[in-house]
């Protein structure tokens, strides 16, 4: 297996904060933690807490990640601020009002969805169902 190339992108302060915080929800209030795990490629719950953890830390420390960690933590941030089933939703624990985060993760979407990237996201993905 051939080791990922690490990107940077150039998220701003206020769109690295939200998506800090939305990392952050999967040890306090999401609630999808058991569904999530196998979309973003892991087999069990404490190797998700292991990713989002890594994640979180990188984001935190502006360290550049590979293609499929960035469509991680992009695809992790939705769902927690915007699920109410899977996520944190309106438990969300920032000082991100709506109308602040929703043009945030706009802009963060812009920069890191990529159609390769989905790819990577889907291939990586572990069967749930059969």
């Amino acid at each position: 297996m051939s080791e990922a190339v690490l990107v940077t992108i150039d998220l701003d302060d206020e769109e690295r904060s939200l998506m800090m915080h939305g990392l952050n929800e999967y040890f306090g209030p999401a609630r999808g933690q058991a569904l999530l795990a196998p979309m973003v490629g892991c087999s069990t719950i404490d190797e998700f807490y292991d990713l989002v953890l890594r994640l979180k830390k990188s984001v935190i420390n502006v360290e550049p990640l590979s293609d499929l960690d960035w469509v991680r933590a992009l695809v992790l941030t939705e769902i927690c601020w915007a699920s109410d089933v899977l996520g944190a939703g309106i438990d969300f624990a920032t000082n991100f009002r709506d109308e602040k985060a929703a043009p945030l993760l706009r802009s963060m979407q812009r920069k890191i969805n990529t159609s390769q990237r989905l790819i990577l996201l889907r291939d990586n993905a572990k069967a749930i169902a059969s």
